[in-house]
């Protein structure tokens, strides 16, 4: 007769122990491959993150180096512009002193006290005449 939920009698080992199938043995990739394409990868892994790294820096620096550039040139720029207003200033003072070194009232007072000019009597100037060649005209 058989009884609900109970195990057949077979497969029984020595004491009444029931004998467990060994587990067959799988073959499995080697280890040390493994290890080293995850060693590659790390590698591989590492090398990109120093790389970008190293781009980072560079182009870090590629900006400074550029932002210096242009703020030196923009000095350069400020100190000639400078430079240009105070030569324009100077132009102009120049241009002021030979107006009043030209000036009748300036030369005759320069004649007068550094020099010591003294007018002529008209009557004592004389001027010459000039004499024409008729043979000159032809």
């Amino acid at each position: 007769m058989a009884v609900i939920g109970a195990r057949p009698a077979t497969g029984f080992g020595v004491l009444g122990r029931r004998a467990r199938p060994r587990p067959r043995p799988v073959a499995r990739p080697r280890r040390p491959a493994r290890r080293r394409a995850g060693r590659r990868d790390a590698i591989a892994g590492i090398s990109a993150v120093l790389v970008t790294i190293a781009a980072a820096a560079g182009l870090g620096l590629f900006y400074l180096s550029q932002s210096t550039h242009v703020a030196a040139v923009g000095y350069q720029i400020d100190n000639l512009q400078g430079q240009v207003a105070s030569l324009l200033a100077e132009q102009q003072q120049l241009t002021f002193e030979i107006g009043q070194a030209r000036s009748p009232s300036s030369i005759a007072a320069r004649a007068a006290n550094d020099l010591r000019l003294v007018r002529l009597d008209p009557n004592v100037v004389r001027f010459a005449t000039r004499t024409i060649d008729p043979r000159l005209l032809k």
